[in-house]
């Protein structure tokens, strides 16, 4: 297995020689970027949750890959949006102009950072507190709030570039997540459908809900449609619902993720943009 470890300043070649210490790893190289990469020590018993908890503590982004995969050598990458691709969650935002972002909030936490309550029941009763919020405060709410994360554009750019299709599969809404793919140039987006009537809200859904198990419908039929094996998936997310699509994944990547989350993902960005995914799945030179 290799470990690739990463902060917002290059590492030094003694830092190289104490975190192989640190990590029971050897035969470290430089990636882009100024990061380092290693083979993991044989027999090292540390779980990538161990990995991860070592890395945060030291101030290092860390990545576990088994076996060493360039970007090329992936089909797919799918991303969830909120606090993923954009620095919100969306739906607490709407809700902030209702009035109700702190239960809203609340409902959002519980189901995203632990799955203490199940996640079609809290989506649900969020979205009905949003009943009689005019549509055309979107707009506005997506100008003056939203925010891309940083290095989501060049990975993506990248990604394409590389061959893989690009796709957003979130429990957010069709609003935002097709105003994201437009503006950042992925290939397709899955959502939520909020019903609206004279023009505001009902605070229902239509169509199907974009649970756990949907988001992993949908990539593994991407994979199909592609005619590849769910391995050659990349999975990009933060929170609870999107464990079941990142379990199929060849590599799973949590970006800023809840603790449920850190615990089962192969690389965990929380220091760094997005685009130093590219540096992990990049080329290495030896530690002079």
């Amino acid at each position: 297995m290799h470990l690739i470890v990463q902060r917002s300043t290059p590492l030094s070649d003694s830092e190289a020689a104490r975190i192989g210490a640190l990590f029971q790893a050897a035969d470290g190289c430089r990636i882009h970027g100024g990061g380092l990469r290693y083979t993991l020590a044989a027999g090292g018993a540390a779980s990538r949750a161990a990995i991860h908890e070592l890395g945060r503590k030291h101030g290092l982004d860390t990545a576990v890959i088994a076996p060493f995969r360039r970007l090329s050598d992936f089909k797919l990458m799918v991303f969830d949006m909120d606090s993923t691709l954009i620095n919100i969650e969306c739906i607490d935002e709407l809700a902030d102009l209702v009035g109700r972002k702190r239960e809203v909030a609340q409902l959002t936490e519980q189901a995203l950072r632990s799955g203490a309550i199940d996640y079609d029941t809290s989506l649900r009763l969020r979205t009905r507190l949003l009943a009689g919020l005019p549509v055309d405060t979107f707009e506005r709410l997506y100008a003056e709030r939203v925010r891309i994360t940083a290095g989501a554009g060049t990975l993506i750019a990248a990604a394409r570039q590389a061959g893989l299709r690009t796709a957003i599969v979130s429990g957010g809404f069709d609003y935002f997540t097709g105003r994201v793919r437009a503006e950042l140039g992925l290939d397709a987006d899955v959502s939520n459908h909020l019903e609206v009537e004279d023009g505001r809200l009902t605070g229902e859904l239509l169509g199907t809900l974009i649970n756990a198990d949907v988001k992993a419908r949908y990539v593994a039929q991407m994979c199909r449609e592609l005619g590849v094996p769910a391995s050659d998936a990349i999975v990009v997310g933060d929170g609870a619902n999107d464990l079941k699509m990142m379990a199929l994944a060849g590599l799973s990547v949590g970006y800023r993720p809840k603790p449920v989350v850190r615990a089962t993902v192969d690389a965990v960005i929380d220091r760094l943009g997005l685009d130093s995914l590219l540096n992990a799945l990049g080329g290495c030179n030896p530690v002079s």
